[in-house]
């Protein structure tokens, strides 16, 4: 029998992402929120970075409007905090050469690499959603 996880998210901002200072607004957003939750400042910067790098890709190469969520996630044994950005765009025409970094786009398999979950999807004219989350570090129990 397959257990199935409970999992609960909770939005803690959710904002427009047109122009540089929006970038600027998610990536402070993500860095008091990363630290009121507990993570270490290196786990802080990376999760700041990585939402630096996908909300400016909206800004920068999109054409179109997009919007991010930060959104806090539980399940019974740990707790993450998850960025999902959507734009409107004109989409990225292959996606698996992004996420190989042979094609302009260097950041996004970086943002992968120092986030725990990462999902893309993307369609010509319709946009593309990212989706990134990282999870608290276990804290061992003291005996």
């Amino acid at each position: 029998m397959i257990e199935q996880t409970t999992q609960t998210e909770t939005e803690l901002a959710r904002l427009p992402v047109t122009c540089i200072q929006d970038v600027l607004l998610a990536r402070m957003i993500v860095r008091q929120e990363s630290a009121r939750m507990g993570f270490p400042p290196q786990l802080v910067t990376q999760i700041a970075t990585a939402t630096s790098e996908i909300t400016r890709n909206v800004v920068e190469h999109s054409g179109g409007v997009g919007q991010a969520r930060i959104l806090e996630v539980a399940e019974p044994l740990r707790r993450g905090l998850k960025i999902a950005v959507q734009d409107t765009g004109s989409g990225i025409p292959d996606v698996k050469r992004v996420l190989a970094g042979t094609s302009p786009g260097a950041g996004i398999p970086g943002c992968r690499r120092v986030m725990d979950e990462f999902g893309i999807t993307s369609e010509s004219r319709r946009g593309t959603t990212v989706t990134m989350l990282k999870w608290l570090p276990l804290v061992p129990r003291q005996t």
